[in-house]
């Protein structure tokens, strides 16, 4: 039997469009934001079957049938799981390695139940520990909370997990590269985590891959996490987005940590993900894509969070999203912000949250605001490469409006300034073609250039802070 690893998984099912492999069977005709046509599921004369290619899902509202790309090739073809995922990996000309499949099985089935094994262990841990209940009682946490995310508690020890699992004949090698125990520097094992809050790390399979824990004193590191192993990949996966799955809106949050996912849940907003203490990967925001709706982002107002936002947001916009931005009182990070304000407050940033294109713009003109006068001539060049960056034309002339009207500039000077900016742009890759042969050069080149733009802002921005 073939095994399919989760990071092969979601490498089948993103270069697998729901809506060219549907289309191969039904005749989709495009209706709005959707594609519609006469399911082939059942028999009717008017299309009630609608495809959805930005969520990548298809329904139809008179069967009731509907679901991914894979459960419509598993219904149409009579596939298995295994056998459907194999056949669009076929289509999509993804090699799947039989010869190493069964060995590959073993390994990741065995990881899995460790971790398994030892997230239980961790939660036992908590129910009978009153250090790591006072931690969670003095954090304002909810008991339910525990459950939700199956927390657990690594005792002051430096032995205690070892020793639990030389009772269960675990082999320490797989323990080791799980990142649980480590070795000193004379040979002995001890355990890694010691007096923290243990958050087990559940991807969007229900699998458990990893381990991230919180120091409950003075402890540094504060957090430690699990290394990248067979089964634990950050960059594919989202802390809570198991969580997110089970409940039905469309609009979720992305913030920087654990705690700010749990702390946000406990006042009853389930939309929380974190990106695992790394900055969002661009198959993190794939996930985003595949399974909500509406993205904001809710990073921290510190220097750290200012370029982990910019970030995100050209990452989400290269793979089509256009996020909103949620912003909190400096020093207050989404989980402080709403253990001292409450849920509504919360709800009712999310209801304030900006744009990208508002963002961006707000953030330039306070920089402009704060900018002595013999910086301000350096300043005003952003709004040019600002408006230069908006690709849509009716959003480029609303914002070409207010700069006008904020800085006594004629319409037309602006308009000339942005066709300047982009013929040097033009000029800059003319002279470069022979280096973007395929579009994946053109791309980094187009990618480097905002990234020179962000930076420029993101200069100015620091140095207003200091000040």
């Amino acid at each position: 039997m073939v095994f399919i690893s989760d990071e092969k998984k979601n490498q089948i099912i993103e270069n697998s469009d729901i809506v060219a492999i549907i289309g191969d069977y039904v005749d989709l005709k495009k209706s709005g934001n959707s594609y519609k046509g006469l399911c082939p599921f059942h028999n009717e004369k008017t299309p009630s079957f609608t495809v959805d290619d930005k969520k990548q899902l298809f329904h139809c509202f008179g069967c009731g049938e509907g679901g991914d790309v894979v459960s419509f090739i598993m219904h149409k073809e009579g596939l298995s799981y295994i056998d459907s995922m194999k056949f669009l990996a076929s289509k999509a000309g993804i090699k799947l390695d039989d010869s190493k499949s069964s060995k590959e099985n073993k390994i990741l089935n065995r990881f899995y139940d460790i971790n398994k094994d030892i997230m239980m262990y961790f939660y036992k841990n908590l129910l009978t520990d009153k250090a790591g209940q006072i931690y969670l009682k003095n954090r304002g946490f909810r008991s339910n909370i525990v459950n939700t995310f199956m927390l657990g508690f690594a005792k002051n020890s430096w032995d205690d997990l070892l020793n639990y699992v030389k009772k269960k004949d675990y082999l320490l090698d797989d323990i080791e590269s799980l990142g649980l125990i480590k070795k000193s520097q004379n040979g002995k094992y001890y355990d890694k985590y010691r007096n923290r809050l243990i958050f087990p790390i559940i991807n969007h399979y229900g699998k458990v891959i990893g381990f991230g824990g919180r120091s409950i004193d003075s402890t540094m590191p504060k957090y430690l996490n699990s290394p990248e192993s067979q089964v634990f990949k950050k960059r594919y996966n989202l802390y809570g987005l198991n969580i997110f799955k089970k409940q039905s809106s469309k609009d979720i949050i992305l913030v920087e940590g654990y705690m700010d996912v749990i702390g946000l849940n406990n006042q009853g907003i389930d939309q929380a993900v974190a990106s695992l203490g790394t900055s969002l990967t661009n198959d993190q925001a794939k996930l985003l894509k595949r399974y909500a709706k509406n993205v904001y982002i809710c990073y921290d107002e510190d220097n750290a969070g200012i370029k982990a936002t910019d970030r995100a947001i050209e990452i989400l916009l290269d793979e089509g999203i256009k996020p909103n931005i949620i912003s909190l009182e400096k020093g207050l990070d989404p989980d402080d912000f709403v253990k001292k304000y409450g849920r509504d407050a919360f709800i009712k940033k999310m209801d304030e949250a900006s744009d990208v294109y508002n963002y961006k713009y707000n953030k330039i003109l306070d920089l402009y605001a704060k900018s002595k006068d013999n910086e301000k001539f350096e300043k005003l060049n952003l709004f040019i490469e600002f408006l230069a960056s908006i690709k849509s034309d009716l959003t480029r002339e609303i914002f070409i409006n207010n700069v006008s009207k904020l800085f006594n500039i004629d319409k037309a000077t602006l308009k000339e300034s942005v066709l300047k900016y982009n013929d040097n742009y033009k000029k800059t890759y003319i002279n470069n073609k022979e280096n973007f042969s395929n579009d994946n050069n053109f791309k980094n080149f187009h990618q480097k250039q905002k990234i020179i733009v962000e930076r420029k802002i993101m200069k100015f921005q620091l140095m207003s802070l200091k000040l």
